[in-house]
């Protein structure tokens, strides 16, 4: 069976789109991953938060590794983004459950992402082997083809 530059060319092609759909896969499992962690450090804080109680010291996070200091006036209750910039207050087990629900969604969602990783990572193999097989018939064809032209 005769094979084809052009064939080699579509091969390839076909391989770097399963290589780029796999990166953006792993992409997107790695915000995954970092979304359930940020839920999971809110969820924890939270928890100690109302646990400390009324009156406690706190630190208060401001960003670049910078702390306030502070102290809780409210511990039974708090205020959580339900999305579309709407926030609503409530008690923080309340809060805490929605939060563990996000955590849910999120961790199935990453489950399903590292499926299609898997069976995608599946075809990368399978096209890489496919490739490497048309590269080697079209080097032992060019091969033969030059065996065969007469020396001039």
């Amino acid at each position: 069976m005769s094979v084809s530059e052009a064939e080699l060319r579509r091969a390839v092609n076909i391989l770097d789109t399963y290589r780029a759909q796999l990166e953006n896969l792993q992409k997107q499992q790695e915000l995954l991953a970092l979304s359930v962690e940020e839920l999971m450090r809110a969820r924890e804080t939270m928890s100690r938060y109302q646990k400390a109680g009324k009156g406690a010291q706190v630190l208060v996070p401001i960003g670049g590794n910078a702390f306030l200091f502070g102290q809780i006036t409210e511990s039974e209750r708090a205020i959580l983004g339900i999305g579309s910039d709407v926030l609503v207050e409530e008690e923080v087990p309340k809060s805490i459950e929605r939060l563990d629900l996000r955590i849910k969604a999120l961790q199935e969602a990453a489950g399903s992402l590292a499926a299609r990783a898997a069976e995608l990572g599946e075809r990368v193999q399978a096209q890489s082997e496919f490739v490497e097989g048309v590269y080697e018939k079209l080097a032992q064809q060019q091969e033969a083809g030059a065996v065969k032209k007469p020396d001039g």
